[in-house]
């Protein structure tokens, strides 16, 4: 369950490029991003200004930060200003030569890409990338004579890639004759993939068995945390998800206004020894003609416990409760002070970021100041790389707590000596940064090292005047 770890960890390693890497501007450096990412070598980062690029692109096996103005400024004003168009002549974004984690595509709208089978907008075929920070829709895939339509969204097969924090919203797959349709938002296949933190809505998919209108998996474990999932259509199974063979495992997710035309599974389809274990998760105003939220066929055991779940569900701490969201008609599902999903989660999952026992659904509701917040605290503690770097003659160290601990910021010369502490205090859970001047010191390279509790991490800058 603590693959949230490893999604923190990424984060960290993509945030900014390392000081030996290169940063490629486009289209400063490159008209287009194609040709910024051609010109990449691993670790390096091509940031992408406000625009709009109508280009299919290929990461072609360059593990690299592909990034908008959001990477370096945290303003996301530039997700919705940076776009690529595919333009539907193929898959907006392609990972295929068997890029990893450290291949990562954050701060752009993705939109009109159309697919023969495989991923309109994210293809992720043998590679494992990170996608973060997008809004991923209107794009569409579609079968081909004897090949099911998968992803219209994302699709991954033989992934273990991380999305996380996406929007990912109207995009749909088509069967054709005798072909499927599988996924409108993501399909997954013989892939082990984190899914946290999305919001994913308003996907839909049709054809001769269309199949999970917002998540499929076949053949897959995944681990799918703090997310909404509403108003997906199938036109077959799954409204919400769909699980062929897979068993992936959910937290704090909310389902609400998908379903499943002529079918099963209004939320969730499982299929062909499917057991996905479901905990602090919200079941709520799906729709099918069988099984409005929960659907499965005798050789799966879903788990569900401590989840409110419409029409109730056996299992250890479950509930039939109206949640009290505050405008689910217009897609708000945060919870209203009373709602019967506050306090109610599994006694054994950690602690909101409150102090108090976990709440059901996507949300929490904060007593400490009577508002309802997302799941965003940091998994982990970490060390992000300072920006700029190289500077001249100040810059900028964030970290990150996943809980309160008194902290230790250090910077060192390449000698070892001590040249500064920035940080010497008790600090609350979440993410910090504290500024560095170098204006009295000699240009060179310096470290500078975090200390939390028993975490430690040092990473390299380097001052040029």
């Amino acid at each position: 369950m603590k693959k949230s770890f490893i999604i923190v960890s990424v984060l960290v390693a993509f945030a900014f490029a390392a000081a030996s890497a290169t940063i490629i501007n486009v289209p400063d450096d490159y008209l287009t991003i194609q040709e910024g990412m051609d010109a990449s070598s691993d670790g390096d980062t091509v940031l992408v200004q406000p625009d709009t690029y109508v280009e299919n692109i290929n990461f072609n096996g360059h593990n690299i930060v592909l990034g908008s103005l959001f990477l370096t400024t945290e303003d996301t004003s530039y997700i919705s200003t940076t776009v690529i168009d595919g333009d539907s002549a193929g898959s907006v974004v392609t990972l295929e030569s068997g890029e990893d984690n450290g291949a990562v595509i954050t701060g752009f709208t993705i939109q009109n890409g159309y697919s023969y089978s495989f991923g309109g907008g994210i293809s992720c075929v043998n590679s494992s990338p990170l996608i973060t920070k997008n809004h991923i829709s209107g794009n569409s895939a579609t079968g081909s004579h004897l090949t099911d339509g998968t992803g219209g969204g994302i699709c991954c097969i033989n992934s273990n890639g991380i999305i996380i924090d996406n929007i990912i919203a109207g995009n749909e797959v088509n069967g054709s004759f005798w072909t499927n349709g599988y996924g409108g938002g993501i399909y997954c296949y013989y892939s082990n993939v984190t899914i946290s933190r999305n919001v994913i809505y308003g996907n839909n998919v049709s054809g001769e068995w269309g199949s999970g209108g917002g998540i499929a998996f076949l053949l897959s474990n995944a681990l799918i945390e703090y997310n909404i999932i509403t108003g997906n259509f199938a036109f077959h199974w799954g409204g919400g998800i769909f699980c062929y063979e897979s068993s992936p495992t959910l937290v704090n997710n909310t389902f609400s206004g998908n379903w499943a035309l002529n079918a099963s599974g209004g939320g969730i389809y499982c299929e062909l020894v499917s057991n996905p274990v479901i905990t602090n998760t919200i079941f709520w105003a799906d729709s099918a003609s069988y099984g409005a939220e929960i659907d499965f066929d005798d050789s799966s055991s879903p788990y569900f416990t401590y989840s409110n779940i419409h029409g109730g569900w056996p299992g250890a701490g479950n509930i039939d409760a109206e949640p009290l969201f505050v405008d689910p008609e217009n897609g708000d599902f945060h919870l209203l002070v009373g709602s019967p999903c506050i306090d109610t989660g599994d006694p054994d999952s950690p602690l909101d970021p409150d102090g108090t026992r976990a709440d059901m659904g996507a949300f929490y509701f904060d007593q400490s100041t009577g508002i309802d917040e997302e799941y965003l605290l940091p998994a982990g503690f970490t060390l992000q790389q300072n920006y700029p770097n190289p500077f001249n003659a100040t810059t900028t160290i964030s970290f990150a707590l996943s809980e309160p601990q008194f902290v230790y910021i250090k910077v060192y010369d390449l000698l070892g000596r001590e040249v500064q502490t920035l940080v010497n205090e008790q600090r609350h859970a979440g993410m910090h940064a504290v500024d560095f001047n170098g204006s009295l010191l000699s240009s060179g390279i310096y470290f500078y090292r975090l200390q939390a509790g028993y975490f430690t991490e040092s990473k390299r800058m380097i001052l040029l005047k």
